[in-house]
């Protein structure tokens, strides 16, 4: 009984959100932007604390501001109980290497700046939040977003270290922020 318990919280543990629990944008159709290969353009993400970070794709590269950190990329939705679960872990990564890391979650649902600040305050958010077109762009250069949460870890260089479907444990995801800073 034990083994079948365990099996079943590891099994929730690592599942990720799809998208036919809820509707969502399809990130794999074309917006208002199609992207082709070799193709250069810009973009911005507009954060909820009112500042923007300008994303540059060149010769199939992403560039972006790392401030010298190590950044985390999170794409997520409020309806995911997978996403809201690893709150309270990004929370304490975002403390613990507040001065090597910077988290940001990229919204992939259309929500008002007032139902933002509701989701933000209920879940008690410690790290930035991205929301608008810009996200689903974001998504699009980066191959397209199959299911949620999706984490991308780039270096302080701003070079691409990891990339995450589901929940990952804490531990293997600090192991990996600290080879990435």
């Amino acid at each position: 009984m034990q083994k079948i318990l365990l099996t079943l919280i590891l099994l929730l543990f690592f599942t990720a959100c799809s998208s036919e629990e809820k509707e969502a944008k399809d990130l794999n159709s074309t917006t208002e932007a199609s992207f082709t290969q070799g193709e250069n353009y810009n973009f911005d993400l507009s954060l909820n604390d009112g500042t923007t970070l300008f994303i540059q794709v060149k010769d199939g590269k992403m560039q972006f501001d790392t401030q010298d950190k190590a950044t985390l990329f999170i794409f997520f939705t409020t309806w995911c109980k997978p996403c809201i679960s690893q709150v309270p872990h990004l929370n304490k990564l975002k403390e613990k290497y507040q001065d090597q890391l910077q988290i940001i979650s990229i919204l992939l649902e259309d929500k008002s700046p007032e139902d933002l600040a509701a989701f933000n305050a209920q879940n008690n958010l410690h790290y930035k939040i991205a929301s608008g077109e810009g996200n689903y762009l974001f998504a699009k250069a980066l191959g397209g977003i199959n299911g949620i949460p999706t984490m991308f870890l780039y270096a302080k260089d701003g070079k691409l270290f990891k990339h995450y479907l589901g929940v990952v444990p804490v531990e293997m995801l600090e192991i990996d922020i600290l080879e990435a800073i």
